[in-house]
């Protein structure tokens, strides 16, 4: 990944072409302009996101000044944030850059006495490749909801978009869509019936929240308009949305925009019982 990033950072900004340090420059006295980057925490954040491992990148303009690494700050957040990187050579690793802000954007170097700016940017790490995430066409299917949950909503959404199960892959589309579970339990329905009901957690990304906010109001629409959605149409099984909603100020990558009820009502297994084999009725006696 380190390689990987500093190959992105050069094509972004070309002035830094062999002038990216690992930690810090080789010498007090290395001629600007340089950049530095050093990778920070790596923290567990969950089962579908994995590890957030951040990267700082330092940024000494020289004598063109702060102003200038002010315009190469831009630059790399507009050509990183939510942008794939894929490494080339010896580094063939992909993933996808999350801008996360910083606290104190410019800082003095105690040390040298230099100016520099500085960024934070995010890699989410999948804590195992491959199984844990597939996309709509992979090989390995999630659970039977979650599977006919991503095949549905690959036919709302259409081609371009890519739809996974369970867990995110370290690079997803540009335009992607996860469904989770997150829940499930059972409510007596009668007699001989029962419901089982389970919840569902749905993230969006896409290079812009305008993008974000319109599918997932299209998804929305969607399970008002469809009831029921197909589970084995063959069979004539299907699941009903009992409530669906959109919180638009979610994090995508964390949190997810969409909660989801869907419904099954199901027969109860006739209970199988002894058969009667004689009756007898004794006259009652006073």
């Amino acid at each position: 990944m380190r390689q990987a990033f500093k190959q992105k950072l050069i094509e972004i900004i070309p002035a830094l072409q062999g002038r990216v340090y690992d930690v810090q420059p080789p010498s007090q006295t290395a001629e600007e302009p340089y950049a530095v980057m050093a990778l920070g925490e790596e923290i567990w954040k969950s089962s579908w996101a994995g590890y957030r491992q951040v990267v700082r990148i330092k940024l000494y303009a020289g004598q063109a000044g702060l102003a200038q690494a002010d315009v190469w700050a831009n630059a790399l957040i507009a050509g990183l944030h939510r942008e794939p990187v894929t490494g080339a050579g010896e580094d063939t690793s992909a993933f996808t850059a999350h801008y996360l802000g910083v606290r104190d954007a410019e800082k003095l170097d105690t040390v040298t006495g230099k100016a520099y700016r500085t960024l934070r940017f995010g890699v989410y790490v999948p804590e195992t490749e491959g199984d844990s995430a597939v996309p709509a066409n992979g090989a390995t299917q999630p659970e039977e909801w979650l599977a006919a949950l991503v095949r549905w909503t690959q036919k709302q959404l259409g081609e371009t978009w890519s739809i996974y199960a369970d867990a995110w892959p370290a690079q997803p589309g540009r335009h992607a869509v996860l469904w989770r579970m997150s829940g499930c339990e059972t409510r007596m329905a009668g007699a001989s019936m029962y419901e089982l009901r389970k919840r569902f957690i749905g993230h969006i990304t896409a290079p812009d929240t305008t993008e974000e906010n319109r599918a997932a109001s299209a998804l929305i629409e969607g399970f008002a308009a469809q009831i029921q959605l197909p589970l084995d149409q063959d069979k004539g099984r299907y699941m009903s949305t009992a409530e669906a909603s959109a919180d638009l100020q979610a994090d995508a990558i964390l949190d997810g925009q969409l909660r989801l009820m869907l419904v099954q009502r199901r027969m109860r297994p006739a209970e199988e019982a002894a058969l009667i084999r004689r009756v007898e009725i004794h006259p009652i006696l006073k």
